[in-house]
């Protein structure tokens, strides 16, 4: 997992240069799912979803193993909107948040490199019996 996560992070910099920044970029496992989720938010993909989804489909595909692949489910873009609140904090290794809401998602375990400097976007999930 740890591979993963690393390959996933390394991608933050070839995309940010050719592409330009990011707002929100994350990997994520829902509690209902086994498999893992890839957030990504950023202007330029707004202004072509579909080049953007081609282009970062690509970018995923080169960095990981078929091995890995089978652990992504999907390369979700979310409108640039949501995230412009706060200034932009990235890290290549990502920091780790497990049982919380993810802007009305209930995340099992999650791994964000990029986001806004703004917590309060992000609640824990507190359960319900």
């Amino acid at each position: 997992m740890k591979q993963l996560i690393k390959k996933i992070g390394s991608l933050i910099e070839p995309i940010t240069v050719e592409k330009g920044t990011l707002l929100f970029f994350a990997l994520v496992r829902r509690e209902d799912a086994s498999v893992w989720d890839l957030l990504i938010a950023a202007k330029w993909i707004d202004d072509d979803r579909k080049s953007a989804l081609d282009y970062l489909v690509s970018q995923v595909q080169y960095v990981l193993t078929k091995q890995e692949l089978l652990q992504i489910s999907a390369v979700i873009m979310l409108r640039h909107e949501y995230f412009i609140d706060g200034l932009p904090v990235k890290r290549e290794t990502g920091w780790e948040e497990s049982d919380i809401d993810l802007y009305g998602v209930a995340v099992e375990k999650a791994y964000i490199f990029v986001a806004p400097d703004v917590e309060f976007r992000m609640k824990p999930v507190h359960a319900t019996r």
